[in-house]
């Protein structure tokens, strides 16, 4: 349950600030999402419980004030909590072990912590925060979110594939993947544009040189609600998994649309420009699609995406598919089950094994 707290008394003991008559109204919030995660690469089957990645688990502090000049300021304070991540358990060479835990004693690390400062002009908002691209090919209505979406990754992404021998590759699933989600959360000033019949537009700098702007749009036309995005990022030297070269920009976005009747569909798709690529590196691209039905409580959806170049490799490029279904409780609960199957073929002639993730889910929001 949502509770709005008063910075007074009380939140002079937690955060040792002065209330005053002029504090501002805070909401807490946050989620737990625990599962269970069952990773078959081809040679061992292996029991995980994990912190999903897909919406990891979080609390924070969000809160605004409307001001005697008619601005409104706002601050977010946002920290993430995982033990044993499902984005980072990998296997070892231990015999009988397959997983090595990502970190049982947990890790605290901030998700967002800005002010910000809105009015008829839009809003600017300063701090560690999503970048203006951020959450571009994650437009999604077309159900079970909880456990699929164009992040695939996020769900055994650090497993390493294996040859047709039971030896390890140097890649893994995330290495050999990537749905351009925008550029994340950076230090940085962000500007929003106010909303114009559902559309938005984003612009924002971040420490280190990037640039990105995206157009976001969130309406209905007739019987079917439709969200999606578009965004342009200017990388200033990304070097990431690119050795002699660097990412030069970025271009991505997704559309999803859900009828009255339940049945929904999202597609994404991203393009990256290598800035002078060497002889054995190609742009990478992606792309995505998923569709969904929802009924009552209950969502089932599938989804497909293929991923080329994703290791920065020419001719390297994985395929993926999934199936999940997901039982919405109330109250911010909601139950999920899943299948995934990552197919990787690389540059070279070397067979590598189908890695297989599923499990179950649960998330409840507070």
């Amino acid at each position: 349950m949502k509770k709005e707290l008063l910075i007074a008394a009380s939140a002079v003991a937690v955060a040792g600030v002065a209330s005053n008559a002029n504090a501002i109204d805070v909401e807490l919030y946050g989620q737990v999402n625990k599962g269970v995660m069952i990773v078959d690469d081809g040679t061992d089957t292996e029991f995980n419980v994990v912190d999903n990645d897909f919406s990891s688990t979080r609390f924070g502090l969000k809160g605004e004030q409307a001001l005697d000049n008619g601005l409104t300021a706002s601050a977010l304070l946002e920290m993430e909590y995982q033990t044993n991540a499902s984005d980072v358990l990998q296997q070892t060479n231990t015999a009988g072990v397959q997983n090595t835990p990502a970190n049982v004693t947990g890790s605290l690390a901030a998700r967002h912590s800005r002010v910000g400062l809105g009015g008829d002009f839009g809003a600017i908002f300063v701090g560690h925060t999503s970048t203006a691209t951020d959450g571009i090919t994650e437009q999604d209505m077309a159900g079970a979110g909880d456990v699929l979406g164009s992040d695939i990754e996020d769900l055994g992404g650090n497993m390493l594939f294996r040859t047709s021998g039971g030896g390890y590759s140097t890649d893994t699933i995330a290495s050999a993947t990537n749905n351009m989600d925008g550029n994340g959360r950076k230090d940085l000033v962000r500007y929003d544009s106010p909303i114009f019949n559902g559309f938005q537009v984003r612009v924002s700098a971040a420490q280190g040189g990037d640039t990105d702007t995206g157009v976001f749009y969130h309406g209905r036309v007739d019987e079917f609600a439709i969200k999606g995005g578009i965004g342009y990022v200017a990388f200033n030297d990304n070097t990431a998994g690119l050795p002699g070269a660097t990412f030069e920009s970025q271009v991505s976005g997704s559309v999803s649309a859900k009828h009255d009747s339940g049945f929904g569909a999202t597609v994404a798709y991203g393009q990256q420009e290598i800035d002078t690529p060497t002889a054995t590196q190609d742009d990478p691209t992606f792309y995505y699609v998923k569709l969904g039905y929802t009924w009552d409580a209950f969502e089932v959806a599938a989804d497909y995406s293929k991923h080329e170049n994703g290791a920065g490799v020419k001719d390297d490029e994985t395929t993926y598919f999934g199936l999940a279904g997901q039982y919405n409780l109330g109250h911010g609960v909601s139950a999920a089950a899943y299948y995934k199957n990552f197919e990787f073929d690389d540059s070279t002639s070397t067979n590598f094994e189908d890695i297989g993730v599923y499990g179950v889910n649960m998330r409840v929001k507070f």
